[in-house]
């Protein structure tokens, strides 16, 4: 199998030669790994990491013909997006990250105010040679990422502010996070067409839990995120493209909801997270949607030893790959503390993975 075959045969809970794997790190992990492989193209970065997936943002994006700069610096460390969301780069304790300031419109209190920010549209993209750019990547799995319809509205409007909203203010919460719905319908109705089938998957990103608990209730989730998700997932599929969800947190109470409007592949599976234990996710849901994720980003890889990585990878496959519908990855976008030695014994231990055998 190529990588294009492996993954889709485990998004359709097939069993495939051997587990599918994906990758993520931030652009300091991945610069990082070029220069330590040294990679002279991101597909070469992928093949050392025995990655299946390519995600196309940043990667292969349409051409950015908007009227206002696509990014475009506001201070010395402060940068605005064609959005107008505000990030800066600050030294953490993992390295260094980009944090959301400012929120310019944290203070609005009418709809009306928030209908006078400059809303971008897809009109500002240009998709007419992106399938050409496409094929290069033909066999891997390609995923168009960057739907969001909680969390991006949060960019701009806080997330303090936007849960205030979901409880005193439904009509502004309903207002930005429609914005964002409107756009990105558009936005990736738009690529999915142009790409002419060669896209595999569309993913979202919302995260919708905590270590603990939801940030809100289902039934909040069900009036105000739920049905816009479920737009996307129609949209994936009217292009004959799977569709993968990413939340980070504990989200058990939300996942028949996601497989009931039709999602295919779950993400990230954060194991450390209540009610997240890989036993339990994979006996309650895997032989309704594809598993994503599974491997710790908290603790393990940046903490444990290459040994200690190799067997708590090895405990995951066994546990969320048998039987297939399973694509190893880490639970969350690598950071710089966690060591390369980590990352390949991870990616290595994986690709060892075989189903006719069944051991790494």
């Amino acid at each position: 199998m190529n990588s294009k075959e492996r993954v889709m045969t485990a998004v359709r809970l097939g069993v495939p030669d051997r587990v599918p794997m994906d990758f993520h790190g931030n652009r300091w992990v991945l610069e990082r790994l070029a220069n330590e492989f040294g990679a002279r193209s991101h597909r070469e970065l992928l093949e050392h990491l025995h990655s299946d997936v390519v995600d196309l943002r940043g990667t292969v994006d349409p051409v950015y013909c908007g009227p206002v700069p696509y990014s475009h610096e506001l201070s010395a460390t402060v940068r605005e997006s064609f959005w107008g969301w505000r990030q800066e780069t600050t030294m953490a304790a993992c390295g260094p990250e980009e944090t959301y300031v400012d929120f310019p419109l944290a203070s609005a209190s009418t709809v009306d105010e928030l209908a006078q920010h400059r809303w971008p549209s897809p009109d500002w993209f240009d998709f007419s040679d992106f399938a050409d750019r496409l094929d290069p990547w033909k066999d891997f799995a390609i995923m168009a990422s960057g739907v969001s319809v909680w969390q991006h509205p949060s960019f701009l409007r806080g997330l303090d502010n936007l849960m205030v909203d979901l409880l005193m203010e439904p009509e502004m919460a309903h207002f930005i996070m429609d914005k964002f719905t409107d756009f990105y319908l558009g936005y990736f109705d738009r690529m999915l067409g142009a790409a002419k089938g060669r896209i595999d998957i569309l993913r979202q990103a919302d995260d919708l839990g905590t270590q603990r608990s939801l940030f809100f209730s289902p039934e909040h989730f069900r009036t105000f995120i739920k049905p816009r998700i479920a737009k996307f997932v129609d949209l994936a599929h009217s292009h004959g493209v799977t569709f993968m969800f990413h939340s980070c947190g504990a989200i058990v109470p939300l996942i028949d909801d996601l497989i009931e409007i039709g999602v295919d592949i779950l993400d990230p599976l954060q194991a450390l997270a209540d009610g997240m234990e890989p036993e339990t996710l994979k006996v309650a849901f895997g032989d309704r949607i594809c598993l994503h994720g599974g491997i710790d980003t908290q603790y393990l890889l940046p903490r444990g030893s290459p040994a200690e990585v190799r067997a708590e990878v090895r405990s995951r496959l066994e546990i969320l790959g048998a039987g297939g519908g399973f694509i190893m990855a880490p639970c969350h976008v690598l950071q710089l503390d966690v060591p390369t030695e980590n990352i390949m014994a991870m990616s290595e231990t994986g690709l060892a993975y075989s189903y006719t055998g069944g051991k790494a």
